[in-house]
């Protein structure tokens, strides 16, 4: 009987060090766009809680 072995690349050896960097900062990005959100959205609530008092 004969015995074959299967190598199953790792993801290091899929994705260069350089790739990987790169997809972190991506990443990083990416979640410092969404934490952008909320603060854009209470930014644009005080400007209409002002336009309410102005007018009262």
């Amino acid at each position: 009987m004969r015995e074959i072995k299967i190598r199953i690349p790792t993801p290091e050896d899929l994705f260069r060090s350089e790739f990987g960097r790169h997809m972190m900062r991506a990443y990083k990005e990416f979640l410092l766009a969404l934490l952008s959100i909320p603060q854009r959205h209470i930014k644009r609530i005080e400007e209409i809680e002002k336009k309410f008092e102005s007018k009262s």
